[in-house]
């Protein structure tokens, strides 16, 4: 017997919706579907990859159970492997003084409906304020790191950043929210319903993405890693330093923003470059020289001008960059084994997996000298045997090695 019904597309709701109560029926009784089944039912041609969908925004644990249980992923990625990792550099040439992307995944066939075609993607730049030193540190500088995101990142996020949680998934379970305008007397409501099936199908628990925590990490990761030394941000001992603020936006949203985030923070630092300033000998206040006010002789500054008088011109610089904080994500699944109790570890996991994992991940943070700068648990049930734990961080040793060449070429 065949479970699903052909004919299947838009323009046909009434086969489309037996074909959601087979696979609804069919996970009700643990009933095994086989992976080729939902692989060749993607491929179709006639419109039944909208199935395939269907039963992962319905089913997010079964299906991707599906594939773990022959030891892949649905992205055709085995568990201990990372997406393709791209890093540009100095693309914002106006209002930054240093700018990366940093793109996980490979975009090339983004119109298909596979995942395989999603990425996450995110863009830092650094931009400068004078303050004052502390007087503990008179002659440090300080960074400061803000992460934003808007509904362009990805369908549950708001006006305001925050991703929502109420939806299991943005195909079919996505309420744009209720917004009312009067048309000759009728109400518009763009917000697609969610029936009882859709919103009681999974028992996944979705955690919300959130941005202040991610902030603090990378801002906590970046000072004790010893990748920028503090002291090259200071200008004036005891009276001004700078203060480096990196923003970083999410433009698109597929899974271990965490990653994605400290790694476009780092490459944006390793862009940045100080620029020429004038000291007041006296007070102490800095002043931004333009490219315009800049006397070149042969390639250098020409300070003639400025020897006699009051100001002090200090020439710009970039950072020298100590050993790069490498940070690697492995969501904790819980096995669907019964014979085998151990979890399953994805590395790099997309938004789907985390999602499945309930937020249960671990973040390993290393280098190219073979430390660890920062062991972070996520989740409840995140546990982890001491083999396991070994196991992420010589990936991490790894991942550090080949990361660090292209950073920093």
């Amino acid at each position: 017997f065949t479970p699903f019904i052909s004919g299947v597309s838009p323009q046909n709701p009434v086969v489309f919706e037996l074909n959601l109560f087979i696979i609804s029926c069919l996970n009700r009784q643990k009933t095994y579907i086989h992976p080729a089944i939902m692989t060749s039912v993607h491929n179709a041609q006639d419109g039944r990859e909208w199935i395939l969908d269907a039963y992962r925004a319905l089913e997010p644990k079964n299906y991707l159970g599906e594939f773990t249980s022959n030891n892949v992923r649905p992205d055709g990625r085995p568990f201990h492997t990372s997406r393709p990792i791209t890093i540009l550099t100095s693309f914002l040439q106006r209002n930054s003084y240093g700018s990366a992307m940093v793109t996980f995944g490979n975009d090339n066939n983004a119109s298909n409906s596979n995942t395989t075609g999603s990425s996450t993607r995110v863009i830092a730049a650094c931009t400068l304020l004078v303050g004052h030193p502390g007087p503990s540190t008179p002659t440090h500088g300080d960074i400061d790191v803000s992460v934003s995101a808007s509904p362009l990142s990805g369908p549950r996020f708001d006006i305001g950043g925050r991703e929502s949680v109420d939806t299991a998934s943005p195909f079919y379970n996505y309420q744009s929210g209720k917004n009312t305008a009067s048309n000759g007397g009728g109400i518009m409501n763009d917000s697609v319903p969610l029936t009882d099936a859709v919103a009681g199908g999974s028992d996944t628990q979705l955690q919300p993405t959130d941005t202040k925590e991610i902030e603090s990490w990378i801002r906590r990761t970046i000072r004790s890693s010893r990748f920028i030394d503090p002291t090259e941000l200071g200008i004036e001992p005891g009276k001004s330093a700078w203060r480096v603020r990196i923003s970083i936006h999410i433009i698109n949203h597929d899974g271990n923003l965490w990653d994605a985030s400290l790694l476009c923070a780092c490459a944006a630092l390793g862009d940045l470059r100080l620029p020429v300033v004038e000291v007041d000998r006296r007070s102490g206040g800095v002043r931004i020289v333009s490219n315009d006010d800049l006397d070149y002789n042969d390639g250098a500054i020409n300070n003639s001008k400025h020897n006699n008088s009051k100001f002090e011109r200090r020439k710009g610089q970039s950072l020298t960059l100590g050993p790069l904080p490498v940070p690697l994500t492995v969501a904790v699944l819980p096995s669907n084994d019964e014979n085998n109790s151990r979890d399953i570890l994805l590395v790099d996991p997309t938004h789907l997996e985390e999602d499945v994992s309930s937020g249960n991940s671990v973040t390993v943070v290393c280098n190219t000298n073979k430390e660890i700068v920062e062991f972070h648990k996520k989740g409840s049930s995140s546990r982890l045997s001491v083999d396991q734990i070994k196991a992420v961080a010589s990936m991490g040793f790894g991942r550090a090695q080949e990361l660090e060449t292209l950073l920093k070429g």
